[in-house]
Parts: structure tokens; sequence; C-alpha cells
């Protein structure tokens, strides 16, 4: 493959680092735009964004502006000079004065298959959503989010079982494949832009905490999506005797009539009734606690009859 020209990459992510490591060695040369180190762990030492740690391997330039929107930023690709912009799950809007930089359109890279789940989360909104599959979009950058013309889409069967960090995998991976014979094409200005139809779009928001709370009312099915949709933020957790109670993996279940919602089944694996079906909780986690099977906490508890989830998050805020 030719080269592609000079690129300055924008991203933070790990969902960026299979693609950073395939144009480092198809472009002329790349200028990387990351977060800063931030603090992190009980240590607070600083913690460099995944795609900073793979432009250090790789021996890239890289710029750690804390703000896009800084004459910091501005200079560093002024000074790059870039042919085009390319987008990675950089977690910032880029304003309108650097969509211009470069004689190229300014690309973005998704994980979704627009205009499904714009925004903030689109993996975790594909498994949310039951999507049947999931996909890799590159779009022209536009001020509006995530709703430029797509020059390339390319999507995979979803299984039903992956989590978010699985599926990201997944799509990191097809990002790498296809997207670089795509910038071939935007080098040598062949691109076939087409609108995104807004009448088909969704948007998924930031998670809070509280959006990891489980409704038992809802059925086996959705709670199953919510568990392997909000790994690893905000996880997805119920509250027993006033704790938190973090489920890490289930399985939906067929279930058994004239239950109360939320109660466990009798049994020693444990099985949760729902407003349709039940989930096994195949692993799980106490507050304070590590991760265990199911199993395992089951055997702990001092009591037969287990409700889960009488304490909503409001709840558990405290009072004032």
């Amino acid at each position: 493959m030719a080269g592609i020209g000079r690129i300055a990459f924008l991203g933070t992510g790990a969902f960026g680092v299979p693609l950073l490591g395939r144009l480092a060695e198809v472009a002329d040369e790349l200028l990387v735009i990351t977060r800063p180190d931030r603090p992190a762990g009980r240590g607070l030492a600083p913690r460099a964004s995944p795609i900073a740690n793979q432009g250090r391997a790789l021996g890239l330039r890289i710029e750690t502006p804390a703000r896009i929107r800084s004459a910091e930023a501005a200079a560093a690709i002024g000074d790059f000079a870039p042919d085009g912009l390319l987008l990675v799950a950089y977690g910032q809007l880029v304003p309108g004065d650097l969509l211009a930089v470069g004689s190229r359109p300014a690309l973005n890279v998704h994980p979704s298959v627009l205009p499904r789940h714009r925004g903030a989360a689109p993996v975790a909104g594909t498994i949310l959503a039951g999507d049947a599959e999931a996909g890799v979009s590159l779009m022209i950058m536009v001020p509006q989010l995530d709703a430029g013309p797509i020059v390339g889409q390319w999507s995979v069967p979803v299984s039903g079982r992956e989590t978010t960090p699985e599926l990201e995998a997944r799509l990191a991976a097809l990002a790498a494949e296809r997207i670089p014979p795509a910038l071939a094409a935007w080098a040598e200005r062949r691109l076939d832009p087409q609108p995104q139809d807004e009448s088909r779009a969704t948007l998924i928001r930031p998670f809070r905490r509280s959006d990891g709370w489980i409704d038992w009312g809802h059925s086996a099915l959705a709670i199953d999506r919510q568990v392997r949709a909000l790994q690893p933020w905000p996880g997805a957790w119920t509250t027993l005797g006033g704790r938190r109670l973090h489920i890490r993996r289930t399985t939906p279940l067929p279930g058994i009539p004239d239950v109360p919602i939320g109660a466990l089944l009798p049994g020693a694996q444990p099985r949760v009734a729902c407003g349709e079906g039940a989930v096994a909780l195949d692993i799980v986690q106490p507050e304070g606690r590590p991760a265990m099977p199911g199993e395992a906490w089951r055997r702990g508890l001092a009591r037969d009859f287990v409700l889960l989830g009488a304490l909503r998050p409001a709840d558990l805020e405290p009072a004032g």
C-alpha cells in the first residue's frame, strides 16, 4: 500500500490501538494527539492513555493537550501541517477550525453501524439494543456529533454473548484491517460520501453509575444484555442488605411462575426471578470483596429466602 501522507491521529481509548499500529506502517508521518496522563489506581500514579502507550512504543511524536479547543492543540497540529485529521475514540468534540486543517476532509472512525448508536458508548449501545450486527463506520467529520457523511462501513454478526470489551476488541481488529485501504482512497481524493439517514439515527449518552442498577422486573434477556454491555463502566449491580452486589456474568434461563421478582430460586445455582424468565448469577462481586462464582456466593448466604434489589440507587445516596 502506498503511503497515505501526513496524518494527525486523535485518539485516547483502546479501540484505536490496533489501527494506530497499522497506520505506523503505511503513513508517511504520524502525529498522535491524546489526553494527558491521569492519576489512577490506589497510589494515584500517572497513567497514560492506551493510545499514548502505543504511540510511545512505536516511537511516534505525541502531544497531550488537556483540551483540543486550546491554543496548545491548535499550534501542535498547525506546526505538523498534516494532510488530514483522523479521529478514533478521542473523547472530545473537535472545533470547526481544526476540521479545516489539511487538504483532505477530516475523518472519524466510529464503532457502530451508523446512524445507529451515535455518541459516547456505541459498542455498549449495540449490545443493549440486542442488535444482530455490530460494525465500524468511517465518516467525514462535521460539527454535529457523529452525523457526517459515511465514506466506508463494515459490519460483523453479533453472537449475543459478547461483553462490551470483547466486542470492542473485535471491532478494533476490524478497523485495523479495513480502514487503511480506505485511507488510501482518501489520499487519492476518491471518497464517495453517502449522507446518513437521520430518521434512523439513535444516540447513546455517557453512562452514570445509576445506569448499572438492575430492575429485576425487566426480562431476563434485557438484564443479561445490561450485564454484558455495562462492562467495565458502570457495571451492573443490585442490592442486598443495604449494600451493592455487582453482577459480573449472567445466563438467561426460563423462569418459574409465582415467584416474587428479584427472589433467588431454589437450588445451589443462584437464579433470580425476572419479569420474564430468570437469570443465573454466574459471577458476582459483593461490595468490598473480590469477584467469585455465583454458587460460592450462594453457599455463604445465611438464609434461604433472598430478595435482591429492594434498594434503588437513590436509596444508597448519602442524606443531606
